[in-house]
């Protein structure tokens, strides 16, 4: 056991080291415009918004009151979150491959995934900033650890968890619904998630997920379903002629966010999910290819900002 550990217990301590230094230069950065926009949102709190779901004013909100009204107390739920969530992958990752291979490389795959995700330049960068996407990413990463649990792990009591995840993410940023309608279809469409169907579990996590949503649905119930409107009127945009600017600027936007190389594994990876055909690694499938398919058809005619897929890495 002891020649195990070292490897381990490295990688955690830089995992320590790496949200010190993210929150070294959070600490250093002049706020941006929009950081500075969500710090007034912290200081008159809402149960929405205009623009974006509460919960980035939470985030923003709970930094501020740990580090004061600085750059560093606005971002550092940022650094502090995706080291959690990167905690969660990597033991969403152990759990999942448990006697699927040899222990020693269930421990190296599950740190792999953790080195990956720290690896992308969207989450490299987008915890030096305080914007939706870090606590959209956290509770995602919140909900695959429930998922985990719930179906491999054979924890009943874990869709509680996820329904939790599912409402908070949502609070996060819209796009969240993307994978959650990933997940629904496979519990319709798969032997699998229709066994679940058949216990009251995933019922109980959809109703956990309704009161947290609940606050922004009222929220904007009482203003006219403003931010609804204003996130779900890009729909309407549709300039077809422009689609292979769209398209490329989408493949540009995620292989650059990804990074070149991880961003290849991520494609090897879904080819991998692919082949395995298993009821968990259908789920993934579901819950990646379906928002996939629905960022490629908006760019057949409108743009697709980069960072909207940042809830699928």
């Amino acid at each position: 056991m002891r020649d195990r550990l070292p490897p381990c217990a490295g990688w955690w301590w830089g995992l320590v080291l790496l949200t010190i230094v993210r929150l070294v230069l959070a600490a250093c950065i002049p706020l941006s415009p929009d950081e500075a926009y969500y710090r007034i949102w912290a200081l008159a709190p809402a149960w929405g918004y205009l623009d974006h779901p509460p919960m980035v004013a939470v985030w923003a909100r709970m930094g501020m009151f740990f580090a004061g009204d600085t750059a560093l107390g606005v971002r550092l739920m940022g650094p502090v979150s995706t080291g959690v969530a990167s905690v969660l992958i990597v033991q969403s990752a152990w759990r999942w491959l448990q006697g699927q291979m040899a222990p020693e490389q269930v421990r190296v795959a599950g740190l792999r995934a953790g080195l990956l995700f720290n690896g992308t330049l969207g989450v490299g960068l987008g915890t030096l900033v305080m914007t939706p996407d870090a606590p959209a990413l956290f509770f995602v990463a919140l909900l695959l650890w429930g998922l985990v649990h719930a179906c491999i792990g054979q924890r009943r009591g874990m869709w509680l968890v996820v329904g939790l995840a599912a409402g908070l993410g949502f609070e996060s940023k819209y796009t969240v619904l993307l994978p959650l309608a990933g997940l629904g279809l496979w519990l319709l469409a798969t032997k699998e998630g229709r066994l679940w169907l058949r216990t009251p579990w995933p019922f109980y996590a959809g109703g956990i997920a309704l009161v947290c949503a609940a606050p922004v649905i009222w929220w904007n119930a009482g203003h006219g379903w403003v931010s609804f409107f204003k996130q779900g009127g890009r729909v309407g945009d549709w300039t077809p002629a422009h689609a292979p600017a769209f398209m490329a600027e989408l493949l540009g936007g995620q292989v650059g966010l990804a990074s070149p190389l991880v961003f290849i594994f991520f494609v090897g990876g879904v080819w991998l999910l692919w082949r395995r055909r298993s009821g968990f690694a259908a789920l993934l499938l579901c819950m990646v290819l379906f928002p996939a398919a629905v960022f490629v058809q908006h760019a057949l005619g409108a743009r697709v900002q980069a960072n909207w897929p940042v809830v699928l890495y």
